[in-house]
């Protein structure tokens, strides 16, 4: 720590969950750091006198520390938090689920505190709300103190968002520490694009079905995709520069998986992309698209007839394609106004390479000789990063209200406001999400496996949805991306190396409520890489203007059809506007600070990330022996995504990663954390499966969701209900019972009697 650029305030009050204690708050250059000493417990108390200040001179004091990228939003208010806590105890009063007394005592009750001339009323407080769902209330002795740590505090915070450089981000003065040292593989260098491919089955020797394309090599055929694709061997760098030009952001259909998996590997593959510029008149159209496509489904056709023996069942299973639309069909539609769209399928559909054996063109579309090919195309109906991020908002606000209080009373009281509570978490809307996504990979997994289905998969710009049901489907269908370093491998392939904005949607260097002291200096990144989802009006950063609705063709239909793309596209922009980032009540006065703006959020930040590594644990949850890490593992990648400890999720694409920035040059890998530590992640249910006893593909249940409570910190009785500790209890006494000799019998009569 720099002592040098270290500010330190003492009798600084500590409030979370109803209590108290007070320390010394240290801002440093990348952490808060509140340190105090612990309270002596009741067993030191009651020990000799002789031995009390020998005892005292050894209790060392304890810190929290608070990196500033994890702070998600930062209030400065008058008056103790006891106060504001009565108040919010006043307006859950007001809806039902208060109790009379509770708002007696908090309001006229207030505690005295163990600090000369602190005042509840003259007193001011600041409030921390964590982006990993941790929050902090520091009380001081006057506001002047206050408001000067307030500011101070907001400059730490925003300096990589005000100077728009991720190098004064912590990541980058970090020291690997001794475990991390001793690695014999940097955490970089886990992830090699080639042999990846290769273990998938999708690259060869010969290079006679697939071939990796390095037309992105240095990342000027596509800014937001790895510099390695893999295509169709028959398909040549030309024709994918055209087929760049159909589809938004240039990302072209481009092969991740081959299912090769166990006995009934039928190499179905998945290949993601992004949407296509169908445009408004609904007939725009690549034949340089179309035929790519197409020799996705022929090169797959081919390999698995000449490689699959002739006396299996998959011989006989007829081939399936399926074109996956992540969004809703309104949300699709509505893209037409903007220049993009969804395919038109009739234009994929075209001969089977197995329907003409006299030498013709396979890859012609539209034939109407001969045997067409099959492909169909499904809507997921998953939302955009707007009303994740509204949902999100709505569940962190309950969160952050639980918090200002005890954690239990009574238990009566306790399990009295159980319902309420999941009932106020269920109107967010989160679990129901996560289930819509778990049904389309579900759908997908499904589709692969047993219909002997490839499948191509994309979204809007093709890096969010699209990364999560694509690393989704891929670790439910092979088990390696199941262990600890095959699931590492499966996020540098879907989300680092494909594109996911990992610094945008977790807008690191923002804290909402916090003083800006100049305005934020404009990205020197692509411009090329801002996302085509509509921006609602409430964005602090300027909106894209109305799309210019002007058809080609003339007629009463051409109008009929814009009149309605542009109703649809308002919508969408008016939906997610419905949801400010930041209420009235939450901006702290700026005039205070001449000058000076207030942050009031992003709304390219979405919880995308979360989302997939919530499914991930869902499917955990439901089987467990399949994972080899545990939950623990996801919880603290979760955290180290916001934290900017590691370099590995700084940037939005793999060319600002490595090419640009050359962060793997600069900072540490977070795969160097977990590796480090591997017994603390590992899971003790696993059970290594061989291909022998079974396929290694898993099956779900979509609609079985529940509530990381973990992650949240809360218990599993708060949000998910009493029914789920109930039954561990009841299954936990089940196994004891089925232990127990006292429960044998011997024809028919019970050996302990009764």
């Amino acid at each position: 720590m720099d002592t040098l650029n270290v500010s330190t305030v003492k009798n600084v009050i500590l409030n979370r969950r109803g209590y108290s204690i007070t320390g010394t708050l240290i801002l440093s250059p990348y952490h808060l750091v509140f340190s105090f000493l612990p309270p002596q417990s009741s067993t030191s108390t009651s020990s000799s006198s002789s031995n009390s200040s020998s005892t005292s001179t050894l209790i060392q004091p304890k810190e929290i520390w608070i990196c500033y990228p994890v702070i998600e939003r930062l209030s400065k208010s008058r008056g103790s938090s006891w106060i504001s806590n009565a108040s919010i105890t006043n307006n859950l009063s007001n809806n039902g689920s208060g109790d009379s007394e509770d708002i007696e005592k908090s309001e006229s009750v207030l505690p005295k505190l163990n600090i000369p001339d602190f005042d509840h009323y003259t007193a001011s407080h600041i409030r921390l709300q964590c982006k990993d769902f941790t929050f902090y209330s520091f009380d001081f002795l006057n506001d002047l103190v206050c408001t000067e740590v307030f500011s101070k505090l907001s400059f730490l915070i925003t300096v990589p968002k005000i100077e728009n450089d991720i190098q004064t981000l912590y990541a980058y003065d970090y020291q690997p520490n001794t475990l991390e040292k001793k690695l014999l593989i940097n955490g970089w260098n886990i992830y090699d694009p080639i042999q990846e491919y290769k273990r998938l089955g999708l690259l060869s020797d010969d290079d006679k079905y697939w071939r990796a394309s390095k037309i992105n090599h240095e990342y000027k055929f596509c800014p937001s995709y790895p510099n390695i694709l893999i295509v169709p061997s028959t398909i040549s760098d030309n024709v994918l520069k055209h087929t760049a030009k159909f589809r938004s952001k240039q990302r072209i259909p481009a092969v991740v998986y081959k299912h090769r998996n166990g006995i009934n590997g039928n190499g179905n593959v998945i290949a993601r992309c992004s949407q296509p510029l169908v445009g408004l008149n609904l007939q725009n159209r690549s034949i340089q698209d179309e035929k790519l496509i197409a020799e996705i489904f022929n090169s797959q056709e081919k390999e698995r007839k000449n490689v699959i023996s002739e006396d299996r069942e998959l011989q006989s299973q007829p081939q399936k394609n399926l074109l996956v639309d992540l969004r809703p069909l309104t949300n699709a539609m509505a893209q037409h106004a903007l220049g993009a769209g969804t395919e038109n399928i009739e234009n994929y559909r075209g001969k089977s390479p197995n329907s003409d054996n006299n030498g013709g063109d396979s890859s012609t579309n539209g034939s109407i000789d001969g045997e067409q090919r099959q492909v169909n195309k499904i809507f997921c109906n998953i939302d955009n990063i707007h009303v994740m991020r509204d949902s999100l908002n709505k569940l962190t606000s309950i969160l952050n209200d639980l918090d200002k209080f005890p954690v239990s009373n009574s238990a009566n009281k306790t399990q009295s406001s159980y319902p309420l509570l999941q009932q106020s978490l269920t109107k967010t809307m989160w679990l129901h999400r996560i289930s819509i996504i778990l049904q389309s990979v579900d759908r997908i997994t499904k589709s692969i496996h047993f219909n002997n289905t490839n499948v191509i998969i994309h979204c809007s710009d093709g890096w969010d949805r699209t990364s999560q049901v694509s690393a989704l489907s891929q670790l439910c269908l092979d088990p390696y991306y199941r262990t600890i370093k095959g699931f590492m491998v499966l996020i540098e392939k879907e989300w680092v190396s494909f594109g996911f904005k990992f610094s945008t949607r977790g807008d690191h260097g923002g804290c909402i409520g916090a003083i800006l002291k100049k305005e934020p200096k404009q990205s020197r990144i692509d411009p090329n890489e801002t996302s085509s989802e509509p921006v609602p009006a409430t964005s602090s950063t300027t909106s894209s203007s109305e799309p210019n609705l002007n058809l080609n063709s003339g007629g009463g239909y051409g109008s009929t059809v814009a009149s309605f793309l542009q109703r649809a596209a308002t919508h969408i922009k008016n939906t997610a506007a419905n949801s400010p980032l930041l209420s009235d009540s939450d901006l702290s006065d700026s005039s205070k600070y001449p000058g000076s703006s207030i942050y009031t959020g992003s709304n390219e930040k979405s919880p995308v990330f979360h989302q997939f590594l919530d499914c991930v644990y869902q499917i955990y949850r439901q089987h467990p022996s399949k994972f080899e890490f545990n939950s623990r593992f996801l919880k603290r990648l979760f955290y180290h995504y916001y934290s900017c400890q590691y370099g590995s999720f700084l940037c939005d694409s793999e060319r600002e990663l490595r090419h640009i920035r050359k962060v793997q040059d600069k900072t540490v890998s977070v795969w160097d954390y977990f590796n480090s530590r591997p017994k603390e992640f590992s899971n003790s249910q696993y059970l290594i499966q061989t291909e022998t006893e079974g396929d290694g593909e898993i099956f779900f249940n979509f609609a079985d969701v529940k509530w990381w409570y973990e992650l949240y910190g809360r218990s599993d009785e708060e949000m998910n209900g009493l029914s789920n500790s109930l039954d561990r209890k009841f299954a936990q006494m089940k196994l004891n019972r089925a232990a127990s000799p006292a429960n044998s019998t011997t024809n028919g009569t019970t050996i302990n009697g009764s």
